[in-house]
């Protein structure tokens, strides 16, 4: 059973995480302008992600519970992280960012429904609420950021990005609690930098023919919006479990869509305003849960 103390660090490392992500395609388009193409900005993220995570264990020397770990890491960035992303940046073309974001947070219903079947969540009425409340909310914020024609191929792979991204995160939950979280990122990073290096390399590239200032966006994506982002949600994620972690993750592109308005007078209106609040209320929710709720099942 959690505790209070587990329960608040769990939701603030992963507040922590979906704001560190938020912030990535600000730094994607910072790098975009300085002439920094797709393949080449992803590689440059997760090697830059992967030699900060590796520096911090070389510090920290945790231990190695299991020798398989490290295959599952490196294919949890490998396949799992490297195929949501480009399964995300392909459906963008279709049905425009608002539509294809829409579609990839339907991820914390699939991760509910699956751990609910596997009998490793209860269906209690707190967080079903909660679950309703953050998915509306992201529906209603992303409602006036733009639209675009329904687009039955910009359908299936942004649904394809969720069941992607869900099924990342159910494995990520289920890797032994024994292994140190950043020793995990550090390999789901090396194995998404060895993916697009392949991809970089087939297409020619990278050419390295941007702007000096693209380096320094394309590191910060790779050290605030990856290298931490990533290990506070596995940190998190271990402490709440991966429903609440899933459903708190929504408060990603809320954050983003109010970053535009702050920073770059983006407008909000008063109904967006209020899905944003509905995202904010189910992570009370979640965090007023009572003790009885947070029981989690034993793996055999």
């Amino acid at each position: 059973m959690r505790n209070a103390r587990q329960q608040v660090q769990g939701i603030s490392l992963c507040l922590a995480s979906a704001l560190a992500f938020s912030i990535l395609p600000f730094l994607a388009n910072a790098a975009y302008a300085a002439g920094m193409g797709l393949r080449e900005l992803l590689l440059i993220r997760f090697v830059v992600a992967a030699v900060a995570l590796w520096a911090v264990v070389a510090v920290r020397r945790p231990s190695l519970p299991n020798r398989r770990l490290p295959l599952i890491g490196l294919a949890l960035g490998g396949i799992g992280y490297s195929t949501q992303s480009a399964l995300y940046f392909a459906a963008l073309p279709y049905n425009g960012p608002s539509l294809t974001t829409l579609l990839l947070y339907t991820f914390p219903v699939i991760v509910f429904v699956v751990l609910l079947a596997g009998g490793r969540e209860r269906a209690t009425p707190g967080r079903v609420l909660a679950l309703i409340l953050a998915l509306a909310g992201v529906a209603v914020v992303l409602s006036g950021t733009g639209s675009a024609d329904l687009h039955p191929l910009g359908i299936a792979l942004g649904l394809g990005t969720a069941i992607a991204y869900a099924t990342y995160i159910l494995i990520g939950e289920a890797v032994d609690e024994a292994m140190d979280r950043v020793l995990l990122s550090a390999y789901v990073c090396t194995g998404a930098a060895a993916t697009y290096l392949v991809v970089n390399v087939v297409s020619g590239g990278p050419t390295f023919d941007w702007a000096p200032v693209g380096w320094w966006w394309a590191g910060a994506l790779g050290l605030i919006a990856t290298a931490f982002a990533l290990t506070a949600f596995f940190a998190g994620m271990r402490l709440i479990g991966a429903a609440s972690a899933s459903i708190i993750s929504c408060v990603e592109p809320v954050a983003t869509v109010l970053i535009g308005v702050t920073l770059f007078s983006d407008r909000l209106g008063a109904l967006q305003m209020l899905g944003a609040l509905a995202v904010v209320t189910a992570v009370v929710l979640l965090q007023r849960r009572p003790a009885l709720e947070t029981t989690r099942p034993h793996r055999p």
